[in-house]
């Protein structure tokens, strides 16, 4: 008899209703674009910036912005308008013969880009090329002026923004027909990976633009595309834990990789299902893949749990990553009594991210809202 699969939809709910309630955060936001946040001034005496740096206090504020994009992107919306509020008012005033240093550029670009993110998708091209514009501003005043004294550091993660431009934009040029990786994508790769070869790079910003690429290597359904993408992803995810083995989010960040394997696989399954019968008595060739990438992120989303849980610092989406690991390991074995003790699994995770989640705005991803659904439902029978 043929066990009937309880999969959701797609092994990346939860990723996409982050990013649903981040768009909800993002656009309740307040109309006025232009306004300095009221505590600006705090956080440039927080960062120790000195008295009239105009550039460092612009500085100070996108750093400072980019320290809650995930937890309070309405607060770092805020805070990246006031940058580029700020970095207006300097381009405009500056009168010296000199150029601006390449900090300001770094800053003005990248607030734009992150500023583009926070927004509908319809409306990021302007920032995108608003923000290559001045980041390409800055390396041309570095190119013409030769300053020895640039920051190297400061030209570096001037690469990488303009990296993560790039992809954005190639992404743009990306469907389900489209069978060649765009050549802009490829320049961004090269430019990443030659910046994080050449140069020592902090563990956040590592993990930051490897989830990028890796996000940038699921749009692609042509495995040898795919793959070229989020190998090198999952490359610095473990460059990470090299260095920091309990390092949560990068554990995190693998599971995530193998996770979205499972769902590529799942997905050609589903195309093999479609042309007609399969055997229901044995996993296909390409369960089989999907099977063993879910055994592989769960043990790293485990580890992630461990992790934090030892530090005091668990969220709902540590255990919805692992409800969806195990719902989807659930409908992809055979046995029906080994299958009913991980749908057991998927419950306890499920009440243990609300447990987790209660007080706040979480929402639980509507691929498991649909099984709890139905796991309720057939108790009741």
């Amino acid at each position: 008899m043929a066990i009937e699969k309880k999969r959701p939809r797609g092994l990346k709910s939860s990723a996409a209703s982050n990013k649903a309630s981040s768009k909800k955060a993002k656009t309740e936001a307040g109309d006025n674009g232009s306004d300095i946040p009221e505590n600006a001034q705090t956080v440039v005496i927080d960062k120790v910036v000195e008295e009239g740096d105009d550039v460092g206090e612009a500085a100070a504020l996108f750093e400072d912005a980019v320290g809650k994009l995930e937890k309070n992107p309405t607060e770092a919306l805020t805070l990246l308008r006031g940058t580029i509020h700020e970095s207006d008012r300097i381009l405009r005033n500056w009168e010296s013969e000199q150029p601006l240093p390449p900090i300001f550029y770094y800053t003005y670009g990248s607030a734009l880009y992150e500023l583009g993110r926070l927004t509908e998708d319809e409306e990021f091209s302007p920032f995108l090329e608003a923000a290559e514009e001045r980041l390409q501003d800055g390396f041309d005043h570095l190119k013409a002026g030769g300053d020895p004294t640039a920051d190297q550091e400061v030209v570096n993660k001037m690469n990488i923004s303009l990296g993560k431009i790039w992809l954005a934009k190639a992404a743009m040029s990306v469907d389900a027909d489209s069978k060649d990786i765009p050549e802009l994508a490829l320049k961004a790769l090269d430019t990443l990976d030659k910046t994080f070869t050449d140069s020592k790079v902090e563990p956040t910003l590592l993990l930051d633009v490897a989830s990028i690429v890796q996000n940038h290597g699921d749009l692609y359904l042509i495995l040898e595309s795919r793959s070229k993408f989020t190998q090198w992803a999952e490359e610095i995810f473990k460059r990470v834990l090299q260095d920091d083995a309990s390092n949560a989010r990068a554990l995190s960040e693998i599971g995530l990789h193998k996770l979205s394997l499972a769902n590529y696989w799942l997905e050609r399954m589903d195309e093999v299902e479609n042309k007609g019968q399969v055997d229901q008595t044995k996993r296909t060739l390409e369960e089989e893949n999907a099977y063993l990438a879910i055994l592989e992120a769960k043990k790293y989303f485990i580890n992630a749990r461990d992790v934090l849980e030892k530090s005091g610092s668990l969220s709902p989406q540590t255990y919805t990553d692992l409800a969806e690991t195990y719902l989807n390991e659930a409908n992809l074995t055979m046995c029906t009594e080994e299958q009913r003790a991980l749908y057991e699994k998927v419950v306890e995770c499920i009440d243990q991210a609300r447990t987790l989640a209660d007080g706040s705005d979480y929402i639980l991803p509507e691929g498991l809202e649909i099984f709890l659904d139905e796991w309720i439902n057939d108790d009741k029978r």
